[in-house]
């Protein structure tokens, strides 16, 4: 018996020791991690840190290949029992447990490989191109065939086991074998779950609940009010007939945590202090009270639902009760405990589901992988769950569906994309696997890049996300709740594509620059229907407009201003947008030959409290950094943009209605007269400077 028990156990452990280690040295040989290069000075600070996570990535490859291999020899022993053939050898052990490892690795990376492949994309260091005579075979029957074949063999065999050894009455064997059969059957049943049920209570709250469904870099000339050639929104465009759009809504800055601060806070970036995608400790604490605390102290229950997109909802201090969010992304240890390109490649394939969310969310999170379908379904829970409290709720799903590198779903990258289609850019745009390469594509200009395929690629994640707006609706009216719900579908940002020179946002802010304009929908009981709200509003009027909504007392130290009083007559409220620029990674195309600028994000980024590893701007570098800023200030007709220039500032000036991308500011001196003084308070305000 202790022979068997070597073959079924240790047999497969010491294959697994091997292929650790093996995987283990392949990735250090070509050690590659995510995010941003900082200089070695600082993060040798950070070496004992990194061994310690790349042993505990190893450790857990350690396991997955263990859980792989213990298969292999159960199928073995059964099919000679069955046959009455002579019982495990060492070779033939190894041979079952190599098979085992092999035919459910190449399972998990065929099902990535049809179903998510931007996850395998992201993490390889080789021509991604080369999978796709692969990929062409694969088809969702043939994977679900292959998924069954290795169920149908593995479990019956356990069984068979079992039996074998309980006729032998060899307890210890039959227990061995029960509790294999009962650990792998609630492991694949319990990575799968998933639950869509409807509440089986109501609230009895008399309050209106918030569900507000975001999602970054949404251009909103996609959305199909806008007559774009592909329908790509049917979902939200039914919201837009049941409330008000915002057609022309501008972002103080369009970069996500400074954007969604201004959101929910009300306040100018200047004001709250987060100018950028790296603010330090002190610029998380927000300075007053914004949406969620009022909410809040009024006994709503508030819950945050995000992918890596929103990692700002747990950094900045919003207030959110219930958080479903990663960690910090711009954190030198969440980057490090990511690991190296190989390691993170194969245990990528096993943690897209609740193992990995529980177990390494560093990887379940990795920026880039699409999780739209998973924080839907959460949506979704949670509003069922919160529905069956007394309490009024406010949950806030946001979502990277949009957001560059473009990655979507099974069968929605394949949506647009022509059949015949072999570039880079077949699953993501281009190759953006290292911080590197980004830098290097945002640096480079449009005739390096295939436009019309990322364009085909984006509209793809459109299209995803709409569906998953329209499940969430529909959740919402069969819970019950469309007569006492405000639902709120908004968007941090737009982007460019390269109709400023350069691809991306916030980096010019010329002419009627995408990235600036957000999509935001209010609907809900009380609102005006089928309104669309043309002139000029800034996102920071959302958090009083909400509130007025809801009948709540306004802050005062606010910068916004309520819009609920324009929407019923649709009249104009000659409000003014200011903007200023992010920070740039690189050099960015389409700047001023003269502009000011600064070192790369290399030099740039710096860790200040090694304890925490929060990447955030050099002191040393920061005045720089805003006085180099773009600003701009427009209206429902004009936008005039100052661009700070080692030989002083220069002014351009654009006609938004009739030529938005020309500077006309010679033939327009009368309104320069009227906007400059207006945007030179703005920029050279003492509490902004």
């Amino acid at each position: 018996m202790a022979d068997i028990f070597y073959f079924l156990i240790f047999t497969p452990l010491v294959i697994s020791c091997l292929l650790t280690l093996a995987l283990a040295t392949i990735a250090l040989s070509s050690y590659s991690r995510t995010g941003p290069k900082i200089k070695h000075a600082i993060e040798n600070n950070f070496r004992l840190y990194a061994i310690l996570a790349f042993l505990r990535l190893s450790a857990w490859s350690l396991i997955i290949f263990f859980f792989l291999a213990l298969p292999g020899p159960i199928v073995l022993f059964a099919a000679a029992k069955f046959a009455h053939s002579e019982p495990l050898t060492l070779s033939n052990s190894i041979f079952a447990s190599l098979t085992a490892i092999a035919l459910s690795s190449a399972y998990a990376a065929s099902d990535h490989l049809l179903y998510i492949p931007a996850s395998l994309q992201l993490s390889c260091q080789f021509r991604f191109s080369r999978l796709l005579p692969l990929w062409r075979r694969l088809t969702p029957n043939r994977l679900l065939l292959f998924k069954s074949l290795l169920i149908a063999i593995t479990l019956p065999s356990s069984i068979v086991s079992a039996y074998y050894s309980y006729l032998g009455n060899n307890n210890l064997l039959t227990y061995y074998f029960i509790v294999f059969t009962g650990l792998y059957t609630f492991v694949i049943t319990w990575n799968k779950y998933r639950s869509d049920r409807l509440p089986v209570t109501q609230s009895g709250s008399n309050k209106f609940n918030i569900v507000m469904i975001g999602v970054d870099t949404l251009r909103i000339d996609k959305i199909g009010e806008y007559a774009y050639h592909r329908k790509l929104t049917p979902n939200i465009d039914k919201l837009c007939t049941r409330g008000v759009l915002f057609e022309n809504c501008i972002t103080p800055l369009a970069r996500t945590a400074p954007s969604l601060t201004s959101f929910l806070a009300s306040l100018w970036p200047h004001n709250h202090q987060i100018r950028d995608n790296y603010p330090d400790s002190a610029q998380t604490e927000l300075p007053q009270d914004n949406l969620i605390r009022i909410l809040n102290k009024q006994g709503y229950l508030t819950a945050a639902i995000s992918d890596w997109a929103g990692a700002d909802f747990k950094k900045i201090n919003f207030g959110f009760k219930h958080m479903s969010v990663p960690e910090d992304q711009w954190n030198l240890k969440l980057l490090l405990r990511q690991g190296p390109a190989y390691l993170r490649l194969f245990l990528s394939l096993f943690t897209h589901n609740r193992f990995g969310k529980h177990f390494l969310p560093e990887l379940y999170y990795l920026a880039g992988v699409p999780l739209t379908s998973h924080l839907g379904l959460e949506c979704r829970d949670t509003i069922t769950r919160l529905t069956e409290n007394d309490q009024p709720f406010l949950i806030n799903l946001f979502t990277s569906s949009t957001h560059v590198p473009f990655g979507s779903e099974y069968p929605y990258y394949n949506l647009f994309t022509p059949k015949d289609y072999a570039g880079d850019s077949r699953f993501i745009m281009g190759d953006l696997s290292t911080a590197e390469r980004i830098v290097e594509s945002q640096e480079s200009g449009l005739e390096t890049h295939d436009l019309s395929q990322i364009i085909n690629l984006y509209d793809s994640c459109v299209k995803e996300f709409d569906d998953e707006v329209g499940k969430i609706i529909d959740h919402i009216e069969k819970c019950g709740l469309r007569d006492n719900t405000y639902i709120v579908l908004y968007s941090d940002h737009g982007t460019d594509f390269f109709e400023t020179e350069c691809w991306g946002q916030g980096n010019t802010l010329i002419g009627s620059d995408p990235s600036s304009r957000i999509p935001l929908i209010i609907c809900g009981p009380g609102l005006p229907e089928n309104v669309k709200f043309s002139h000029v509003c800034r996102s920071i009027d959302f958090m009083p407009t909400m509130l007025d909504i809801l009948g709540m007392e306004i802050p005062k130290n606010i910068d916004g201003v309520s819009l609920l009083p324009y929407l019923k007559d649709n009249s104009n409220p000659n409000l003014y947008a200011y903007q200023e620029t992010g920070v740039w990674m690189g050099k960015i195309p389409g700047l001023h030959p003269d502009q000011i600028t600064y070192p790369d994000i290399i030099e740039l980024l710096t860790i200040p409290d090694i304890e925490s590893g929060t990447l955030v701007i050099d002191e040393k570098y920061y005045p720089t950094v805003i006085e180099a800023k773009n600003r701009s200030i427009q209206n429902d007709r004009w936008k005039l943009l100052y661009i700070p220039t080692y030989h002083g500032p220069v002014y351009q000036l654009y006609d938004l209605k009739n030529d938005p991308y020309r500077d006309v500011i010679d033939l327009y001196p009368d309104i320069v007269a009227e906007l400059r003084p207006k945007l030179d308070e703005w920029i050279f305000s003492p509490t902004i400077q």
